[in-house]
């Protein structure tokens, strides 16, 4: 190795080493948690002083990881065959954990690292830290993979939206511990060095690489369930590949062969292939285990069904369709200006705005073009000796060997594929490999964003890449045909405005300064500098890569920004509240006892109260989302506690046991939900007679749904509920017979507002769409004399909306409740309004008031009887413990008919 290529080499070296610091250093500001006040501040850091997790699924990595470095391995049981037991999820039996641990090894690794050559810190706080320093790491594969397509410019641009890209980061800044901090590093490096076993001639390097890549798909997948993606990816391409390989007739002379099948198989693309899937299947094998490696195909077809909002499970309805990222993203973020930031709020917004859209766009027609141009190519033009080029044009042997290393291809240069025969093959060559990989990738990704907006990490990746090499084609372009001082301009101007407006929205001055800056130094050098000073000894005028770096900064602005945005933006996603709820839990409850709630802070339950759940993030099926949902709308109390008798003692055996002899999980809802709050000897009764199954039958559905010693129970209600009613709502009104439901919520304003005696208050309950639904709230001066109504307005002009001469106001209230200083004043019908639907429920503490508008599905269910009504005038559930937006309650199975109780005085039976 010469002195100019240990100097390329040493130059790549120091740009990964300050892109690595760049985008920690951009990840970093999580852990401090500017956007809250500093009053409140404490409330959402630990004891110890370190925020709490930002979601929920850290906290399920970070109880496994504990459980790895306190015992050796993860969960709570080792089974003699080597599997693990989870026994805090999935009350009553727990689970097998079949989960990818390359997370646990990574942090423990990290752990016992930190622990022996920095100092004491717990497991917790080197997890909060894990997933920024991980993820940073991906700077190192796309710089690399970047560089191998483009130059210096289009590979650092590259790799800064990669590795900053806003889906990404948004997942991976301090405080979020999920295993999605290995998605571009391993990705990258799979589908790099598959490329490169594909590229070289060399057959040892071709081993090697097939090595390196298998080796990555490897780890990706005991690190990510998703690694699936880019093996069914790259096992298209490698078709698609093959295909055009032998359409356009890449590889060797095919006179020497007897006929075009026979040329095929032994062209060197095909052996790659070979290589490709004689290691990989061995290597998958090594990682999955043989039936990992024979079950790929069936992981394929999961992964495509997996987000169908449409699937149902079991005839149960797809939990998965709640989460928010397997909802279709839409294309772009509100607003006009929208469509040039980076963010997670659209496809292209997650790209890194439209310019990388448009840049990436650009050459994948630039690919396209050249593919369509091929069959037109078959020999080199005769072209005359060229004399030795000048000093000034020479190329260092460094230099040839960094282009030659490279996907080299000029927008000038669409037509020429080479002089020679070996230049137009290899030209050939690469123009097909690498068309067929970005148009497969291009497309495979869009299809996967159509499955939900978890997906559009997928989609950065050829984009970001493609972007990095028009940096290269806009180089070469700039630097030997943009001779033109206004059409120079014009570029400088055009790139300084991309690269300002981001900036603009965090701070507008500096967006401006940054736009003077660009501008007043491109339009100085292009016309105030005449001189011909230039910044290389190869003539290229200082002018031209103030127009290059402006072009730079114009494509990684907006993900640099959004990255910065976002930083600075982080709540964590739960506080002293719920955690100090659990913990009261973990030092007061029996260890049987089982927490149940809707699965969002499942997994915070498991770990902060060391209590098994009735499910979790994890967890969340199909029947049991469904059951929850049914024991949180009824109205009857007796049968909440019924589900959650038979849910947390039994699980869903019962369900089971009654789909085997009715083969209709319909049929077997609608039993259970007869039986479920009746005398064990009641529902025996009912089974045989009614529906006539066998005592033996009746007696094992019983024994399931009214086992003699159901555990314990706490539900956990809280102000975060009130906004994901529809959801549970919608589970728990699921209709069997057409697959099908609708759901109910609670209208909850961000802010309270202050109404004294004698005046009136309005506080907006809905803003969207033109429509404003404002609670207004009139305060007499005499005792119990507070009343509200509501009225919709047009955002437009603030008026009332008037259709076929009658107001209009989609939520209009039939009933009002009203709590003043923790008395219920006021529970009454409005009258005779029409189209009513709406129950509004108002609490106010001094002047001080919070209206609430619940549907009318929902004003007497479980939910809002023990939350909102404080669970009065019934003895089912009892309150144990209350923090601030949290409430624990007991639930007496001994108090209800089926447990031999007289039954809740509060409990209605009109809604299930």
């Amino acid at each position: 190795m010469n002195r100019e290529t240990m100097i390329t080499v040493a130059k790549s070296v120091v740009i990964i080493l300050i892109l690595l610091a760049v985008v920690f250093a951009l990840r970093a500001p999580a852990a401090d948690l500017t956007i809250l006040p500093n009053e409140i501040k404490g409330d959402y850091v630990d004891s110890s002083g370190l925020p709490y997790f930002s979601e929920m699924d850290s906290y399920y990595n970070l109880r496994l990881t504990e459980d790895y470095a306190d015992h050796g391995y993860v969960g709570d049981l080792k089974l003699d065959d080597g599997s693990e037991m989870d026994l805090h999820r999935y009350a009553p039996d727990g689970n097998v954990i079949n989960y990818e641990l390359g997370i646990v090894y990574i942090t423990t690794f990290f752990h016992d690292m930190v622990n022996q050559f920095i100092g004491t810190h717990t497991v917790r706080e080197v997890a909060f830290w894990t997933g920024a320093v991980v993820a940073s790491l991906a700077v190192i594969p796309a710089f690399i993979f970047a560089r191998r397509l483009t130059n210096d410019y289009g590979a650092i641009a590259a790799t800064l939206i990669i590795a900053l890209a806003p889906n990404y980061f948004a997942h991976t800044f301090p405080g979020f511990f999920d295993t999605d901090m290995f998605y571009y590093i391993f990705s990258l490096f799979f589908i790099f060095f598959f490329v490169e076993c594909i590229r070289t001639d060399n057959i040892v390097l071709k081993i090697v690489y097939a090595l390196l890549s298998i080796i990555s798909i490897g780890l990706f997948s005991i690190s990510w369930t998703g690694y699936i993606f880019y093996v069914g990816l790259m096992g298209i391409f490698a078709v698609v590949y093959l295909i055009a390989c032998f359409v356009f007739n890449i590889g060797d002379n095919q006179n020497q062969y007897p006929n075009k099948l026979s040329w095929f198989i032994h062209q060197k693309e095909v052996l790659s292939i070979i290589i490709l899937l004689v290691i990989g299947f061995i290597g998958i094998s090594f990682f999955r285990g043989i039936d990992g490696a024979l079950g790929i195909f069936n992981s394929l077809l999961s992964l495509l069904s997996l987000q169908s909002t449409a699937r149902v499970v079991g005839g149960f309805p797809n939990v998965l369709i709640s989460v928010a990222e397997m909802q279709m993203p839409n294309l772009l973020g509100a607003g006009m200006g929208s469509a040039f930031l980076a963010n997670s709020n659209g496809v292209v917004n997650g790209m890194g705005g439209i310019a990388v859209m448009f840049a990436g766009l650009t050459v994948l027609y630039v690919l396209i073009s050249r593919v369509l141009k091929l069959r037109k190519v078959t020999a080199p033009k005769q072209q005359q000796l060229k004399s030795k080029p000048s000093k000034a044009d020479r190329v260092s042997a460094s230099k040839k060997i960094d282009d030659g290393r490279k996907f080299k291809l000029s927008l000038g240069e669409l037509s020429s594929f080479g002089e020679t025969q070996d230049e137009i093959t290899q030209t050939k060559r690469l123009t097909i490999l690498y068309a067929c990989l970005f148009v497969v990738w291009t497309l495979v990704t869009i299809l996967a964003v159509t499955r939900g907006s978890r997906f559009i990490t997928t989609i950065v990746l050829p984009f970001a890449l493609m972007t990095g090499i028009f940096i290269g084609y806009a180089t070469d372009y700039i630097k030997n045909k943009l001779n033109n001082d206004n059409w120079l301009a014009f570029v400088v101007v055009l790139a300084g405005a991309l690269a300002a407006y981001p900036l603009t929205q965090i701070n507008l001055i500096l967006g401006i300064v940054l736009f003077v800056v660009i501008v007043g130094l491109g339009l100085a050098s292009i016309y105030a500098i005449k001189s011909k000073k230039s910044a290389t000894d190869k003539g290229i005028p200082i002018k031209k890569y103030i127009a290059i770096v402006a072009i730079v900064l114009a494509l990684v602005s907006p993900t640099v920004c959004g990255a910065y945005v976002t930083a600075n933006q982080v709540v964590p996603g739960t506080n002293d509240a719920m955690w100090n709820s659990m913990v009261w839990i973990n030092e007061n409850s029996d260890n049987s006892t089982v927490i149940t709630s809707w699965w969002d802070f499942g997994y915070l339950f498991e770990i902060a109260a060391d209590r098994q759940v009735t499910f979790d993030g994890g967890s969340q099926s199909g029947d049991r989302a469904y059951w929850l949902g049914q024991a949180m709308t009824t109205s009857d109390l007796e049968y909440s506690a019924g589900v959650f008798r038979m849910l947390d003692s039994s699980g869903t055996k019962a369900q089971e046991a009654l789909y085997n002899y009715t083969d209709d999980y319909g049929k077997s809802t609608d039993i259970l939900k007869v039986i479920l709050p009746m005398t064990a000897e009641n529902a025996t009764s009912t089974l045989v007679n009614t529906y006539h199954l066998t005592n033996e039958q009746a007696n094992t559905v019983v024994n399931f749904t009214h086992p003699a010693n159901p555990r314990p129970v706490i539900f956990v209600a809280s102000s975060d509920m009130l906004q994901k009613a529809g959801w549970w709502s919608y589970f728990g009104a699921w209709n069997f017979t057409n697959q099908s439901s609708q759901n109910y919520n609670y209208y909850v304003p961000s802010q309270q507002v202050t109404v004294e005696p004698g005046s009136t208050g309005k506080l907006p309950l809905i803003d969207d769409s033109g429509l404003i639904v404002n609670a207004v709230i009139q305060r007499g001066t005499g005792n119990n004399s507070t009343t509200a109504y509501t009225e919709a307005l047009s955002s437009y002009n603030n008026s009332e909306i008037i259709i076929n001469g009658t107001p209009y106001n989609p939520l209009n209230i039939s009933n009002i409740m009203v709590i003043e200083d923790g008395y219920l004043v006021k529970n009454e019908s409005v009258g005779n309004v029409k189209d009513a639907n709406y129950t509004l429920f108002l609490m106010g503490e001094g002047n001080v008031y919070t209206p609430i508008l619940i549907d009318n599905k929902l004003s007497n269910s479980m939910f809002t009887q023990l939350y909102l009504l404080g669970g009065a005038n019934q003895d089912v559930y009892t309150m144990v413990h209350m923090e601030n937006g949290v409430s624990l309650w007991q639930v007496n199975f001994n108090n209800t008919v089926a447990g031999g109780g007289s039954g809740s005085s509060g409990t209605t039976n009109t809604t299930r």
